[in-house]
């Protein structure tokens, strides 16, 4: 009876002669989507990625420009006139000793500053030991102690002589 039934279904699922050549009216085929709302759907998506992607573009930070480099000889000159702006001071007497060798610093590291990408002025010691050129370091080593040496001490005087004549060999013999 199995057997039977199973081939009278087979019969019916596999039979076109039973099917209408023609659907009447109110039925229709399958609906074919039309692939334009795919590509509209895409061009949709591509529009908003590229619309962030510009807006990340042009409101990025840009870093500003390096300002155009100063001729050598004109930074020695003015640095080398600033070194002796700060001795005819601590010789007359207006600017201690202790007060000369914190200026011949600054001197020298702006000039460094200024023809190196190297941040001299906010280093310390060890800093320059470290990441700077050893002349650099070495000069502003004979300077730290007096730096930091109380007004009354001595040793400010005894080396501002030698921290001056370092100075000026820095300012004068350093290229970029």
């Amino acid at each position: 009876m199995l057997a039977a039934a199973s081939l009278h279904w087979a019969e019916r699922v596999s039979a076109p002669a039973t099917l209408p050549a023609r659907l009447p009216k109110e039925f229709h085929g399958p609906v074919g989507y039309s692939d334009r709302w795919f590509w509209l759907a895409a061009l949709a998506l591509l529009l908003a990625a590229a619309y962030y992607l510009a807006a990340l573009w042009f409101t990025r930070d840009r870093p500003e420009p390096p300002p155009p480099p100063v001729p050598l000889p004109d930074l020695q000159s003015e640095h080398l006139a600033r070194i002796d702006a700060v001795v005819v001071a601590v010789r007359e007497g207006r600017t201690s000793a202790r007060d000369g060798h914190q200026q011949l610093s600054e001197v020298v590291r702006a000039y460094v500053e200024r023809i190196t990408p190297l941040h001299a002025s906010t280093m310390t010691l060890a800093d320059l030991r470290a990441h700077a050129p050893r002349p650099l370091a070495d000069m502003i080593e004979v300077m730290y102690p007096p730096e930091f040496a109380p007004d009354d001490d001595g040793e400010a005087a005894e080396r501002f002589d030698n921290a001056v004549q370092q100075a000026r060999g820095l300012v004068g013999t350093w290229r970029r």
